[in-house]
């Protein structure tokens, strides 16, 4: 018996199996994973060198701060987490030479569950990769209590003997792309921050993979797909550069990538929009919709033996 002649469900995750299974042989995906991992751990560096040439302490829940986005930057660190994202899956819809048999044999219906889950775990490991990268970098000064601790508190507002430009002058090798959100340090505990960017951060990448997946898989070109959900990585810096003024602060409810950033909710701002009913429901919603479209597309496509679509 083949790893197909089983149950659907058994064949939906032989389908995932087999998309994780070309990860051994795929130099990109480590290659984004290496890059990814030093970009965090230089961003997180300037806090861990200053707690250990002061003593002060640096909360461990540091995905708030490497998902803030303060100026208009295409160069800041959200968006080289984003753009990773999008790299690591830019290959969709994964159209290979084993795939004509993995539709033959699985039915289309488990063959696009497969590759949806495979999208699914993908971006929970990418996610879980950054966190526990951060949590890493700053472990020899981290506290895990519910206070940003004193290294946070210095680059957000000055230590008393330098202020925040002297601090990252003196603590940062080279350009820093991060900043520090005062407003979610004033309002929010650490852990609550961490777990909402937890969840939204992943929920966001994983829209904009299927986003890219379903646009790849209609057109028939990994281009497409990719550029699409790049549009909506890159124009996250501009649409919170309108929400500064008041009567365009609407605008950031229309991009989920704009949804992680906790200074832009209205628990912390009350001149935002953003509410954390609106996104749960909102990603729910376009997760779902993706989802069925996928579903939609995939009972039209052909797949042919030479594995192009």
């Amino acid at each position: 018996m083949g790893i197909f002649d089983e149950q659907p469900f058994r064949k939906v995750i032989s389908v995932t199996r087999i998309n994780f299974g070309r990860w051994k042989g795929e130099q990109r995906i480590w290659i984004i994973f290496a890059f990814i991992g030093l970009l965090v751990v230089h961003a997180i560096r300037p806090f861990a060198q200053y707690g250990l040439d002061t003593g002060k302490e640096c909360t461990g829940y540091l995905l708030p701060i490497l998902f803030y986005e303060g100026d208009v930057s295409t160069a800041g660190m959200k968006m080289f987490l984003y753009m990773g994202c999008l790299f690591l899956l830019c290959d969709a819809p994964f159209i290979y030479r084993i795939t004509p048999y993995m539709v033959v044999r699985s039915r289309k219906e488990c063959w696009w569950m497969g590759e949806c889950l495979y999208i699914f775990v993908t971006t929970l490991f990418y996610t879980v990769f950054i966190t526990a990268i951060s949590t890493l970098a700053i472990l020899p000064v981290a506290t895990f209590g519910d206070d940003w601790g004193e290294v946070i508190q210095a680059f957000a507002f000055g230590d008393g003997q330098m202020n925040t430009s002297e601090l990252i002058e003196n603590y940062a090798s080279f350009e820093w792309s991060m900043g520090i959100p005062q407003e979610t340090i004033g309002y929010l505990y650490p852990s609550g921050a961490q777990f909402y960017t937890f969840i939204t951060v992943w929920a966001s990448f994983f829209v904009l993979a299927l986003l890219q997946y379903l646009i790849s898989l209609v057109s028939k070109s990994m281009v497409i797909g990719s550029v699409v959900s790049a549009v909506f990585v890159f124009l996250s810096p501009l649409l919170n550069n309108w929400a500064k003024a008041s009567s365009f602060a609407w605008v950031q409810m229309l991009s989920p990538v704009c949804w992680v950033t906790t200074n832009s909710l209205k628990l912390v701002d009350e001149s935002r929009y953003l509410t954390i009913p609106y996104i749960v429901t909102m990603f729910i919603v376009l997760i779902l919709l993706l989802l069925f479209a996928i579903r939609m597309a995939s009972k039209k496509i052909m797949v042919e033996v030479r594995g192009e679509v």
